[in-house]
């Protein structure tokens, strides 16, 4: 119970102070964060500032294709399961026994896209490179492929080489191929510290203000209603917590 709450909590405050940043952090255009970030990095080299930035999104090389979808995209992230059918006997306290069966994944391999990408807008024709990898988690991704395919896949034989041991028990039902991705061209919306390396502009998570961080190619108001959703399900779930601690303490009172 007492974790739930705390973990309720937690979620609540990160939300508010989220939903705060994206309602009053101005947008800033490229041209304007070059100013200020070059004019006060030469006073200080590990300067970063915390800015809200929107423009369209491209890879370095302009010709990336998303591996499963096929797509052409920006940036793409994947994984492939391989999807097995256990059963199991379970048996009650009177004796009872009945037959389970559960479709269990395993994860055989995953990647991120290799090439750099980076956001450009019409105020500059200078560019900022974007460390996905520094954002973790708080990157929206685009559906781009989630899709079966059986152990005699004509494509996957053709494609891949996967080397597995099948589990003791179990009956192999195939792979599953999931993809998420970001378009060439996709209008994005950063919150985020830009900083400069070398003579390239970057922008990744907030490291020196602590301040929350977001890459996703929703609006503003998309983004809000996805915090509030946050909010919503941290609510239940402390509201569960607390229905839960009080069945439990009743049942052994």
């Amino acid at each position: 119970m007492v974790a739930g709450i705390c973990y309720a909590v937690y979620v609540l405050k990160k939300s508010k102070t989220k939903a705060q940043e994206i309602q009053f952090q101005q947008t800033t255009c490229i041209k304007d964060v070059l100013d200020i970030v070059g004019e006060l990095s030469s006073l200080d080299e590990n300067y970063r500032h915390y800015s809200e930035v929107k423009g369209h999104l491209h890879s370095v090389s302009g010709d990336v294709e998303a591996p499963f979808s096929q797509r052409p995209v920006a940036y793409y992230e994947n994984e492939v399961f391989s999807v097995h059918e256990e059963t199991r006997t379970e048996r009650d306290d009177d004796g009872n026994t009945r037959t389970v069966t559960d479709k269990v994944e395993s994860s055989l391999s995953s990647e991120k896209s290799p090439v750099e990408v980076y956001l450009s807008d019409s105020s500059s024709t200078e560019k900022v490179y974007i460390d996905m990898a520094s954002f973790g988690s708080d990157v929206d991704l685009m559906p781009g492929c989630n899709r079966m395919e059986s152990s005699d896949s004509n494509w996957v034989r053709d494609n891949f080489n996967f080397s597995f041991s099948n589990p003791r028990g179990s009956r192999f039902l195939g792979y599953r191929f999931f993809e998420e991705i970001l378009p060439e061209d996709q209008p994005m919306y950063i919150l985020g510290e830009i900083h400069k390396r070398g003579n390239r502009l970057y922008v990744g998570r907030s490291v020196t203000t602590k301040k929350p961080s977001h890459v996703t190619y929703k609006s503003e108001e998309e983004l809000l209603d996805d915090v509030k959703n946050e909010k919503f399900i941290a609510l239940a779930i402390a509201i569960g917590s607390v229905i839960a601690g009080i069945a439990v303490m009743f049942l052994f009172s």
